[in-house]
């Protein structure tokens, strides 16, 4: 898998997960423009998971949740977004 395919696929994940947990990207980003850093960060993160598959399943799983789960590299992330 290229670099570009991995971050592709870590923004679908990320975004896939922010919007189970009710955080609304576009909307943090268009408000506050210097949190794209942060979006950023996030998906780079996510990029470096050793185990997407297993991501990808919970959230197939988890229409919406409380809190994204314990081995999300962006769980301490998103609870701040929220």
């Amino acid at each position: 898998m290229s670099f570009s395919d991995k971050l592709d696929r870590a923004n679908d994940l990320f975004n896939g997960m922010a919007d189970r947990l009710g955080v609304d990207m576009a909307s943090r980003v268009s408000n506050d423009p210097e949190s794209i850093y942060a979006y950023r960060n996030a998906v780079i993160r996510c990029s470096g998971c050793e185990n997407p598959e297993a991501c990808q399943g919970w959230q197939v799983e988890h229409p919406t949740a409380r809190e994204a789960p314990s081995y999300c590299r962006n769980r301490d992330a998103l609870r701040a977004m929220k």
